[in-house]
């Protein structure tokens, strides 16, 4: 998919105009953003399914996201100073652990008023 992309960027970027060139990097900027999303959407939902089948799980999860930036301007009778600042900080930590799998019960409905259960 990869060298594909780059085989049509490479046929099209002699034959485009600058802004062309742009719309086509956004556009394929969006639709990675979306695959990436539903990438993730699709792991938590596996996830989900894992911890409902197993018979003991673990998890660890640290998320600190923090961010601070300024920017300032001082003028006296000496002069005018002008300064920049910033500060970041990112802790990211995720740890799952599965162990054993225990069986899957499913509700079958066979008539309007009762219900068996199965194990998969």
């Amino acid at each position: 998919m990869m060298s594909k992309n780059v085989e049509s960027f490479s046929e099209s970027s002699g034959k485009s105009s600058l802004q062309e060139l742009k719309e086509d990097a956004l556009r394929e900027e969006i639709k990675a953003s979306v695959l990436q999303n539903q990438a993730k959407v699709e792991q938590e939902l596996a996830i989900a399914r894992r911890i409902d089948s197993a018979e003991e799980v673990e998890i660890e999860e640290y998320y600190d996201f923090f961010g601070h930036g300024g920017i300032g301007l001082n003028g006296d009778s000496v002069g005018v100073t002008f300064g920049l600042n910033g500060e970041g900080r990112k802790v990211t930590k995720r740890v799952i652990k599965f162990k054993g799998c225990k069986p899957i019960e499913q509700q079958l409905e066979t008539g309007q008023h009762s219900s068996e259960k199965s194990v998969l």
